[in-house]
């Protein structure tokens, strides 16, 4: 079976419930640090000009941006992971067995959540 199969088998059958209290709290930690540099990286002049690129792009806004707005759910991806990533400089996060930083796949994990109307696809419960 090839590899992208395995990984869709896996997240079609995985759960929140699934993850240990100790992967679950890290999750809150990495949602709520990304929410903090997106939100931080608003004024940013690289975000800036991210921002005037989707303008020009155009697409139909069904995906939100953060700091307000609207676009296509690829666009939204891209933005959201610069504001994501922005602050802090695509510094190195390589754990043993990673590949890249725990943020680098969260807005277009958003983007595409909102997009498929996925119910609590991120929802950090208590």
């Amino acid at each position: 079976m090839p590899l992208v199969n395995e990984l869709a088998e896996f997240v079609v059958k995985a759960s929140f419930e699934d993850l240990s209290e100790q992967a679950r709290d890290q999750l809150k930690i990495r949602v709520l640090d990304a929410a903090g540099c997106a939100v931080g990286a608003l004024d940013g002049e690289p975000v800036r000009m991210v921002r005037e690129q989707l303008e020009d792009f155009g697409g139909e806004g069904r995906c939100t941006l953060v700091g307000g707005g609207r676009s296509a759910p690829d666009r939204a991806a891209l933005f959201n992971g610069t504001l994501v990533r922005y602050l802090d400089y695509n510094d190195s996060y390589l754990a043993k067995g990673e590949t890249c930083h725990p943020s680098d796949n969260l807005g277009a994990v958003l983007a595409a959540a909102e997009y498929a109307r996925a119910d609590g696809l991120l929802a950090v419960r208590a």
